[in-house]
Order: C-alpha cells, then sequence, then structure tokens
C-alpha cells in the first residue's frame, strides 16, 4: 500500500472514493514538477543552453521509464495529454491512414469509455461504416464465443477496455485480442487507464496494435498520459496533425516527417507533467506494483462486505476487478446520493461515468461509483457506510 501521508490530498476526516476518476498525487511528484519550473523551465529538443539539454534530459528518461513499466518498446511511446487526447490522436491517425471503406465494421464493447466509443462513433458516421458493439453478460464481462460471433473480414477496428471505469471488469484482453488475430485483420486498441499503475499491464503480451493511459489515474499530474503504438505502424504512418518538432523538413513543395514516435507529439509537450509520470512510476514501482495491488484488491473485499450489509443498496461489480463499483438505491437519483455523501465528506462519483452504454443497462438514471486505490483505507469505507446511513435516514428507507 502507499503511506497516506505521502498524499497531501489526504486530510483527517476526509473519505476520498473516486480514484477512479481521478488518482491523489504524492508530493514527491508535485515536487518534481516544482524543481522543473523553479531550476531548468526551457522548451525540450529546442535549445542547446543548460536548462534546455537538462530538460529534455528529463523528459526523455520518462519515454523509457513507460516503456519498461508497461513492456513495450521505447520507440513506441508516444506522450499526450491524457487518455481522449491519445485516443483522438490514434483514431485521427487511423482515418490518415488505413484503407477504411463503406460498409466496413468498427467493433466495440458495452464497456467502452467514451473516449474512444464517441470518435469511433464518428469515424463509422464519416466513413459510411457499420459500428458494431459487443454486449456484456449478467457477470459484467464479454464472453469471448460472443465477441467471437461479431467479428468477420469486413472488421477494420476493434476496440477493447482492458478495465472498466462503471463496474471493474477486467477483460481478458490477450484471449480477446487472440480470438480477433484469428478472424480478422483489424486494428486493436486497448484503453488500459484504469488498469496501468493498478495491476501489471503487458502491451507486448497483449499484442495489440496500440494501448492508452493516463497519467492522472495512477498517482501522476493531470494533463499527461501516453500512446503506445507498435512500432511497425509508427514507422509507416504519417501524422495526422502537423507544427513543431515533428518534422525532418519542410520545403515550399512538400514537408517530411520524421521517422520515430515524435512525428505524433506537435508542437511543445506538456514537459512538468511528464516529467511528474516518471516519478509517479518510480513511487509505484518502490511501492511494488504486486504489493499496491493485493491491497486494493483486499480493501474493495471490504468495501464489497460492507456495502453488502446496507439493504437498500444494490450493487453492480464484476468479480474480477480493478477496484471499482457502482451502486444504485431505488427511488434516490444518484446525485441526489452523492450530494448527500459530499456533505458528509465522502467522495464519489455520480452519473454514467462516461461510460453511458454500460451505466444504463444498469440504470436509465446512472449510477453511484465508489473506487479504491493503495493509499484507501479501511476508515474510508466505513465512513461511507455512516453516510449511506444518513442517505437511508433522509429518504426513509
Amino acid at each position: 500500500m502507499f503511506l497516506p501521508s505521502d498524499f497531501p490530498g489526504i486530510k483527517p476526516g476526509y473519505a476520498y472514493l473516486d480514484s477512479a476518476s481521478t488518482s491523489l498525487t504524492p508530493s514527491v511528484v508535485l515536487d518534481a514538477m516544482d524543481t522543473y519550473y523553479k531550476e531548468y523551465r526551457a522548451s525540450t529538443h529546442r535549445g542547446m543552453y543548460d536548462s534546455a539539454v537538462r530538460a529534455t534530459k528529463s523528459f526523455e528518461e520518462v519515454r523509457k521509464k513507460v516503456a519498461n513499466f508497461i513492456d513495450a518498446q521505447e520507440s513506441e511511446i508516444i506522450f499526450t495529454s491524457g487518455s481522449t487526447s491519445a485516443a483522438q490522436l490514434l483514431i485521427a491517425t487511423l482515418e490518415h491512414n488505413l484503407d477504411l471503406q463503406e460498409e466496413d465494421e468498427i467493433l466495440v464493447t458495452e464497456l467502452d469509455h467514451h473516449a474512444t466509443l464517441v470518435p469511433l462513433q464518428q469515424l463509422a458516421k464519416r466513413k459510411k461504416m457499420i459500428l458494431k458493439v459487443v454486449p456484456v453478460n449478467n457477470d459484467l464481462q464479454i464472453e469471448e464465443s460472443v465477441f467471437k460471433n461479431f467479428l468477420n473480414e469486413k472488421t477494420k477496428v476493434v476496440s477493447l477496455i482492458h478495465g472498466s471505469n462503471v463496474v471493474g471488469t477486467i477483460l481478458n484482453v490477450g484471449e480477446l485480442i487472440k480470438i480477433a488475430r484469428e478472424k480478422t485483420n483489424a486494428f486493436i486498441i486497448v484503453d488500459a487507464a484504469q488498469t496501468v499503475g493498478h495491476i501489471p499491464v503487458s502491451f507486448s503480451n497483449f499484442d495489440a496494435d496500440a494501448l492508452f493511459f493516463s497519467g492522472h489515474k495512477m498517482c501522476g499530474p493531470t494533463g499527461v498520459g501516453a500512446l503506445i503504438l507498435a512500432e511497425k505502424w509508427v514507422r509507416t504512418f504519417v501524422p495526422p496533425y502537423g507544427g513543431g518538432g515533428t518534422v525532418h523538413s519542410v520545403s515550399r513543395e512538400k514537408t517530411i516527417f520524421l521517422e520515430n514516435t515524435k512525428k505524433f507529439e506537435a508542437g511543445t509537450p506538456p514537459i512538468a507533467e511528464v516529467i511528474g509520470l516518471g516519478v509517479a512510476i518510480d513511487y509505484i514501482q518502490k511501492n511494488t506494483l504486486p504489493e499496491i495491488t493485493e491491497y486494493t484488491q483486499e480493501i474493495f473485499q471490504y468495501l464489497i462486505e460492507s456495502l453488502s450489509k446496507i439493504p437498500f443498496v444494490h450493487i453492480y461489480s464484476a468479480q474480477k476487478n480493478v477496484g471499482v463499483l457502482s451502486f444504485v438505491i431505488p427511488g434516490v437519483h444518484p446525485h441526489d446520493v452523492a450530494h448527500i455523501l459530499g456533505e458528509e465528506k465522502v467522495a464519489v462519483r455520480s452519473g454514467f461515468q462516461c461510460a453511458e452504454l454500460v451505466s444504463r443497462k444498469i440504470s436509465e438514471n446512472g449510477v453511484v461509483r465508489v473506487s479504491v486505490y493503495g493509499y484507501t483505507i479501511k476508515e474510508d469505507i466505513d465512513a461511507l457506510v455512516r453516510a449511506l446511513q444518513i442517505v437511508g435516514e433522509t429518504f426513509s428507507l
């Protein structure tokens, strides 16, 4: 587990149970970013003076850290401002480079986050493609046999979410990709925003074409993430956007792009945030990811057991879980529940969680989501239970 004292955002009497939205940030990450701004503030890959050289070195060291952390090649790491921007960049790149024809198919799941679902939906509309949605079963999982039946020779893009931000489902991404590879030549995307930094993730083992995640869900700062693009595509794809840092040369007649991932990183990057991401990775590795995962699962089981004792709370949670559950209270709007919990200094999230397909499958009004991480303690869960008792009293449940 993490030490709660490492996180300045943890206050006495305040139960933070919204890590699936954004994790808290340890002081070491904040200090590293502050040091950049105070001691060597400069753009990367531009200047030859001391602070610029130091900034570039610090920035590029994180590319190596990310690659080692998720078992990818350093030459496959593209820095973005987060998962949503990574998905947008990737899907624009696919539209710019793949031969997508009318009646070709895009496959998503009911668990998919809007970060991928919405731009893929819009891509299908522009290209007159067919968007198909694989449903979850009663256990909130994607059945391999059902998934297989959705695949055919017309499937050109497949989107899989590694961990659901609504019900915590951990998909067996490796096996699903293996099935997809046997039936189609589709480009396969993995949304790992809820799993990187929470459970072990291996890009090379997945055999995906692309994967992305956000720094702010794994102890890093907001405004940074990474898109991992298989090296064969890094070499062959032309970037959809141009700008500073992406080109080898520009003349009146043509632009020659770089041949590495920097061709996808147009403009000045989020330098301090990338540095902070690197320190967040160091912090997680210092505490060891297996221990963080084990501790999170212990706390999550305590959460399940505690909420199961409240008769008016209906829980929706996958068995194989990243540490996220949702619940509804029949007859009470999720926003009303979250408002009362907030007044009791318990932080949760209510609504559709930017994953409306699965949320609406649970309730047309959305859900209340509770999520835990390595700094969550049992006292936080106890505070949630006490606050829910006040909800029960308020609505005479």
